[in-house]
């Protein structure tokens, strides 16, 4: 398979598998912004693992975009616990 064939596995997988996530109408706390990047860089690396036919990596693109919804956000810039809050005189 070619890098031009590569990569027009990849779009084509890549938009079937978000056109059916992201449906309109739908609710996902998943970022759309956060989203697309992660999926392009999984279906890259499906690729590579050489998953090559456009279904099984479709399935495998949607599949990851609803394990996007059990992931915990990650808390940025998290408190310092050792702070404390005192009362002024």
């Amino acid at each position: 398979m070619s890098k031009s064939d590569h990569i027009d596995l990849l779009v084509r997988a890549f938009k079937a598998a978000w056109d059916y996530y992201f449906q309109p109408g739908r609710n996902s706390d998943v970022l759309e912004c956060l989203a697309r990047p992660a999926l392009a860089e999984f279906l890259v690396s499906k690729v590579r693992e050489g998953v090559d036919d456009e279904p099984s990596l479709a399935a495998a693109g949607l599949q990851f975009l609803f394990s996007l919804e059990d992931q915990p956000e990650e808390l940025v810039g998290e408190p310092d616990a050792s702070w404390n809050v005192r009362e002024a005189a």
